[in-house]
């Protein structure tokens, strides 16, 4: 029987991007544009992204390497997992864009946004770090707001309706008239 992961070591982040600059997470990249699009954009930060489909984070590793982007990485694993493991305060943001809403009932255990999803990302984040959640689903847009409200640590910080991301979701939502729903909330 395999013995279960510990957390990460605190230089982690040195070792994966071979440098000291501020780290930030995408949850569910699905095709990588806001990934390239942010690591194209900010080159002075290191952009780490956790994607639950094997098939697809090839698709965004070959994506970024077409690119010539340096300062990305994706891996395939299960999100809420893996940030458990990561160091404590070594992440300056989190950005989920567009989760599964996981609409049938037999299937809400495996929603992203629960209080302890929360708590991992909070331990996760270095002091103002934050987490920004884009989504066009306002029923579950509601439910992450009721579960980051429920971490004292965190302060909300803004709410908007976007009307402009760059991702293929994003475009979908906006071209059937759906409402973007946004927040972004800071550690404390």
């Amino acid at each position: 029987m395999a013995e279960p992961l510990g957390p990460l070591p605190a230089d982690c982040w040195q070792q994966i991007f071979a440098n000291d600059r501020p780290v930030a997470v995408e949850i569910g990249p699905g095709r990588g544009e806001f990934l390239l699009a942010s690591a194209r954009g900010d080159p002075e930060r290191n952009f780490f992204a956790i994607e639950h489909s094997m098939s697809r984070t090839h698709e965004v590793v070959e994506r970024l390497a077409r690119a010539g982007v340096a300062n990305a990485r994706v891996i395939a694993g299960d999100a809420s997992c893996l940030i458990e493991l990561f160091p404590p305060a070594s992440v300056a943001a989190f950005h989920v864009l567009f989760p599964d809403p996981w609409w049938k009932r037999r299937h809400q255990k495996r929603r992203l946004w629960t209080p302890r999803f929360v708590a991992a990302l909070r331990c996760a984040l270095s002091h103002s770090g934050t987490v920004q959640l884009i989504t066009d689903v306002a029923d579950y847009f509601d439910l992450a707001q009721h579960c980051l409200a429920g971490d004292p640590e965190l302060e909300l910080v803004a709410v908007d309706h976007p009307t402009v991301i760059q991702t293929s979701f994003a475009r979908k939502a906006v071209a059937r008239g759906d409402a973007l729903h946004r927040s972004v909330h800071r550690r404390r």
